[in-house]
């Protein structure tokens, strides 16, 4: 067994020997990112869909650490920790690895989180091989038939690791040229971050553009030199 795999069962065999215990204290994550829509409800500081309880885990990265919340069904969340990119150092040879989750005993094994941190494993080791088989995403995150799921969704399955495309091109994509400022919009407010490579979109002249509001832009240039792509 290589040392992913490894990593990932073991992970898998600690999360599904929780047990919900009645006197389990809900503390909420100061830097927890929350996903708002009509399906959530809050709950004792913990976010809940109609797939159940949501689970919050820390992973470090070569880029920092990163956020993952997680509901049984699948990701609502994958964020850098860090709000801006100010401090940024590039640590290439961090593992990655789940560093604490929020809530200890709750019952459920969060398949989608293993997932997610075995693709993680995967893109900062440049393995482009296993990257096509993504983590599944919550159903609550993006609503069905609207202009902002056809966008990230577009993106996640067509512009793939060390391709880049502009505004405008993914906005044609999606069936609505001139819907550049739309494509912007849904990028900045990307949950999914990497899976969602909202990083590989660029401005049509060639320049690499904002990320995460411009917060985050050291971030979006180190990810397009690890990819290859060529800026």
């Amino acid at each position: 067994m290589d040392k992913v795999s490894e990593f990932v069962c073991g992970l898998d065999s600690e999360m599904s020997s929780f047990v919900m215990s009645p006197k389990t204290v809900m503390m909420k994550s100061p830097n927890s990112v929350q996903v708002k829509s009509p399906k959530h409800i809050q709950m004792k500081g913990k976010l809940v869909c109609q797939s159940g309880p949501t689970n919050t885990y820390v992973v470090s990265t070569p880029i920092g650490d990163m956020e993952i919340i997680s509901c049984p069904r699948g990701l609502h969340s994958l964020q850098q920790m860090a709000p801006n990119d100010k401090d940024f150092i590039p640590s290439p040879g961090t593992m990655v690895t789940v560093k604490s989750q929020m809530y200890q005993d709750n019952g459920y094994t969060y398949k989608p989180a293993v997932l997610c941190v075995q693709w993680l494993q995967h893109y900062f080791a440049a393995d482009k091989s296993n990257l096509n088989s993504t983590p599944p995403v919550c159903s609550s995150v993006y609503q069905t038939g609207t202009f902002t799921e056809a966008v990230c969704k577009t993106l996640q399955n067509k512009v793939t690791f060390g391709q880049l495309i502009s505004y405008g091109s993914l906005a044609s994509m999606c069936g609505n040229a001139r819907a550049c400022r739309a494509v912007g919009m849904a990028m900045r407010n990307n949950q999914i971050s990497l899976i969602m490579p909202c990083h590989r979109v660029i401005q049509s002249g060639g320049k690499v553009g904002n990320y995460s509001g411009g917060q985050k832009n050291k971030i979006k240039e180190w990810l397009l030199k690890h990819e290859g792509a060529e800026i």
